[in-house]
């Protein structure tokens, strides 16, 4: 059965909402990692109406900034899982990288398992060997990776560095990072079949709560959708977390507080603007 999704209109005297904020795969995206048409119309119903958009994703800034062009609105960017953010002109705000030293042990202790390893540093997606169907994700926006030795390259300024593969091979990598590094690195699934590393301490959370000091925003004025563990610390800083319906139960139960949208397959985010976010403007 699927869960019930409260009114949440707002009541005489809540906050207005000032911010929407979404992840991309899995929630703004649909299941062929595209914008569809009435996505693009409802977040420019925001804009018309005075309320802020901005995307929080995993993906590398190059792909999100992409992305972010087909929407034709100017936004603040949360990429890398929150270890680096751009303001509406492309500036850097804020970067965190995950520490040389760290990189090698991580790259070294992963070496054994049957993975497809991948590093964002600073502009460049770099991998080891081709992944055709990780190309195929990034289709709309036309980012790809270069091949690359990993032990030939320069392990500064690695935002994150991310696993791919079937979840049963993912699951001891993830115990053997965290039982080494638990208290050094963020380690997450973003997706049964997606492992990523950031420094300790970045999230999505950590980015967009700067960035409401920034704007002097509220987190109560805040809306955040999201589907994966990645978005746990976004989606409960705000005042109003929304959780897609196609998230996984571990999502779900991470957020009790939550609300539901439809599944991404159904245009949840955009629903859920026409029929819940607008309407409370009123």
């Amino acid at each position: 059965m699927k869960n019930q999704k409260p009114n949440t209109s707002k009541p005489h005297g809540a906050p207005r909402i000032k911010l929407v904020v979404s992840d991309l795969d899995g929630t703004l995206l649909n299941p062929d990692h595209k914008v569809t048409p009435r996505t693009v119309s409802a977040v420019r119903k925001l804009l018309e109406n005075g309320i802020q958009f901005m995307i929080a994703s995993g993906r590398h800034y190059q792909d999100v900034y992409l992305i972010a062009q087909q929407l034709g609105v100017e936004m603040d960017l949360i990429t890398s899982n929150g270890a680096r953010v751009h303001d509406r002109h492309g500036h850097i705000l804020y970067e965190n990288h995950i520490p040389p030293e760290l990189v090698k042990q991580v790259l070294a202790l992963s070496e054994g398992f049957e993975i497809h390893r991948n590093l964002y540093q600073q502009d460049l997606w770099l991998v080891e060997e081709p992944h055709e169907e990780l190309l195929a994700i990034h289709d709309e926006s036309g980012f790809e990776y270069q091949l690359t030795e990993f032990s030939e390259i320069d392990l500064n300024h690695i935002d994150k560095i991310y696993f791919t593969a079937d979840h049963e091979i993912l699951v001891p990598l993830e115990k053997a990072l965290t039982a080494r590094f638990s208290q050094q690195l963020s380690i997450t699934f973003t997706s049964p079949e997606y492992l990523e590393i950031m420094n300790f301490g970045v999230s999505k959370g950590q980015a967009l709560q700067m960035i409401l000091a920034q704007k002097g925003i509220l987190p109560e004025e805040t809306v955040a959708f999201g589907d994966g563990m990645n978005d746990r610390e976004m989606l409960q800083l705000v005042g109003h977390g929304v959780v897609m319906e196609n998230a996984a139960e571990t999502v779900k139960a991470a957020i009790p507080e939550a609300v539901f949208a439809d599944a991404n397959s159904e245009e949840g985010v955009a629903k859920y603007i026409e029929e819940r976010i607008l309407p409370s403007l009123a």
